[in-house]
């Protein structure tokens, strides 16, 4: 860390009109919650399964072998489309014949077709000073062996679902040519612990356009961090202003 440090410190002085009045480093807590979630395979519906719907659509049918010979499809193969449309509830029996459920009505008018997949998990980290939610899978927080003090404007912040829910729709969690996995609901959301993220805060002011300003690298995400700057610069730049500027007359 005390490389990265060097680094930063040469960046920020190329210009001549900069001076570092004071750097510091410093840990923000970052929570991790394991999510389980619902999901779905979505695909487009085939030709095959467009006909039938619309055949039970139109008319009363019974037998699967009535419409194998409609169609001049094998009769087992029909048979079998037509237990997967009862099963993921896009067709019922009625007194007639089999009928499209709403969610038939529903899914012929898109042309899409969902079958449920198994439960999924995975990780997601949640910083409470910048209210973000991110996938903790991606998290690559520089490691630091000191004892850091916490960050002093650090926050608490309960799990909004709803955010979770679209973070997951966000990711690209195996999307396919021929398919694409949603996620439809959150079951589950435990946290599983705090991460503490080493982060570089540089305080500095530029003589020519008279400007005090903070830099602070987030160690997890390996940039400047513009969010954790303006709050550090909204707290604290009257107080730099009046502690620095007989130091620059």
């Amino acid at each position: 860390m005390d490389k990265l440090m060097k680094e930063l410190r040469s960046n920020l002085l190329v210009n001549p009109d900069v001076s570092i009045l004071k750097n510091e480093r410093w840990q923000l807590p970052v929570v991790s919650y394991e999510v389980s979630y619902s999901q779905v395979k979505r695909f487009k519906m085939d030709i095959l399964m467009k006909m039938l719907l619309l055949a039970f659509q139109e008319t009363d049918i019974r037998r699967a072998a009535t419409l194998a010979e409609m169609l001049m499809v094998e009769e087992l193969f029909i048979r079998d489309l037509i237990e997967k449309m009862e099963r993921t509830d896009l067709i019922g029996v009625e007194k007639t014949g089999y009928k499209l459920t709403a969610k038939g009505h529903e899914y012929l008018e898109k042309g899409i077709f969902e079958e449920d997949m198994e439960e999924g998990r995975t990780l997601i980290s949640y910083s409470a000073v910048h209210d973000a939610y991110r996938s903790a899978a991606g998290n690559e927080s520089e490691e630091s062996k000191e004892m850091l003090s916490p960050y002093r404007y650090a926050a608490e912040g309960a799990v909004d679902w709803d955010r979770l829910h679209e973070l997951l729709l966000e990711e690209s969690l195996g999307a396919e040519e021929s398919f694409q996995i949603v996620v439809t609901d959150i079951i589950n959301c435990e946290e599983s612990g705090t991460e503490f993220v080493p982060c570089i805060e540089f305080q500095l002011y530029d003589r020519k356009q008279d400007v005090f300003y903070a830099r602070v690298w987030n160690g997890m995400t390996g940039s400047w961090d513009e969010t954790l700057e303006k709050q550090i610069e909204e707290k604290e730049i009257v107080g730099w202003r009046e502690a620095y500027i007989p130091q620059n007359k």
